[in-house]
């Protein structure tokens, strides 16, 4: 028999948004502490999002079931991981009476409900999960709920510099993660290295802080000093990347809540020196559209494409040719925010 433990009540705050999650899982609990522990609380002011996450020992004892009549959203083949090509992440998306289903195959199911506010979610036997991919499900009903809220999220790394944001979108090996570490390193403050959150605000839209650990590639450390000496107390071992904690690293390192100034696309180029290329608008919002999240209702999928545009519009963005001066980004980038400030306040 199947034996988990009791039942554990973790209260988070997310830029206002309280919600309780709820899991039979010990492993489970402890990689949620760790994903969200910059937004634990001890006291909920109001009624929480409810995300309830239970441990069970195979897919035929998840209670919850995919109605016959959903209508299929999407469906992907999955991530391959590890050196024995284990695949995790297979998820189909339905949708039915006003909730989502995320069928995860053997691994579970989770179910977003749109009326309720709510998130319901069985995992197979998580506990033989990777912490990263065990949070990689939390990540998924948390975000989905606080698009409902009107909080939104997409594939970037975030800093922040005397209230001005600087976003970096960008795919694996173009660089973002080195330059995101560049400008940590300068005095940057960090608000995310992979999912910053975004809201529309009356005026604007603001920047905020989702910190997660800060996953490197051996190429990526060659580059910094810090990175190349620190103990393997600090940069530890992950799957398949190492990381670290910024705090760990860097003093004062934790940004606030912003206005974005400026969005750099990234690319790797052999050349000694980086340089910037001016974008449009137009062209910046084609770009940034892949980094954005699937969403799967048609009104919230509306006001991620209003956010985004208003993102946009109020931001200077440029292709960043990224050259081998890598600790150097800093003179090349803060020109420019300081640029952006004086053209919002004339």
């Amino acid at each position: 028999m199947y034996v988990t433990s009791a039942t554990m009540d973790i209260q988070l705050s997310i830029h206002g948004t309280e919600m309780t999650f709820t899991t039979n899982s010990r492993e489970l609990a402890h990689s949620v502490e760790s994903l969200l522990r910059h937004f634990r609380c001890h006291a909920l002011a109001t009624k929480p999002i409810p995300i309830q996450f239970n441990a069970v020992e195979r897919r035929s004892d998840i209670p919850a079931r995919v109605p016959s009549t959903a209508l299929l959203l999407h469906r992907g083949s999955g991530l391959v991981i590890g050196c024995d090509g284990h695949i995790t992440w297979q998820c189909d998306i339905y949708s039915s009476g006003g909730a989502l289903f995320a069928d995860f195959h053997e691994e579970g199911l989770v179910v977003i409900d749109s009326r309720s506010l709510s998130a319901q979610a069985y995992l197979v036997r998580p506990e033989d999960m990777t912490p990263d991919i065990q949070n990689s499900f939390v990540h998924f009903a948390m975000t989905e709920l606080l698009k409902r809220r009107g909080i939104f999220t997409f594939h970037a790394t975030a800093l922040e510099s005397q209230g001005s944001g600087v976003l970096i979108p960008g795919f694996s090996g173009r660089g973002k993660t080195t330059s995101f570490l560049s400008l940590l390193r300068a005095g940057y403050r960090y608000l995310s290295d992979d999912h910053p959150f975004f809201r529309v605000t009356d005026s604007s839209v603001e920047l905020l802080p989702y910190p997660l650990k800060i996953n490197v590639t051996d190429q990526t450390i060659s580059f910094f000093p810090e990175l190349r000496n620190a103990p393997l107390s600090v940069l530890r071992a992950g799957t398949p990347k190492r990381y670290f904690y910024a705090e760990d690293l860097y003093p004062n390192p934790l940004g606030q809540p912003c206005t974005p100034a400026i969005i750099l696309f990234p690319s790797v180029v052999d050349a000694p020196y980086s340089c910037l290329e001016p974008l449009s608008k137009k062209l910046a919002l084609e770009m940034i559209l892949p980094h954005s999240l699937l969403v799967y209702e048609p009104e919230v999928a509306r006001e991620e494409f209003k956010a985004l545009a208003r993102l946009i519009q109020q931001t200077d963005c440029y292709r960043l040719h990224f050259g081998r001066d890598v600790v150097d980004l800093p003179w090349l980038i803060t020109p420019l925010l300081k640029k952006h400030s004086m053209k919002r306040a004339s």
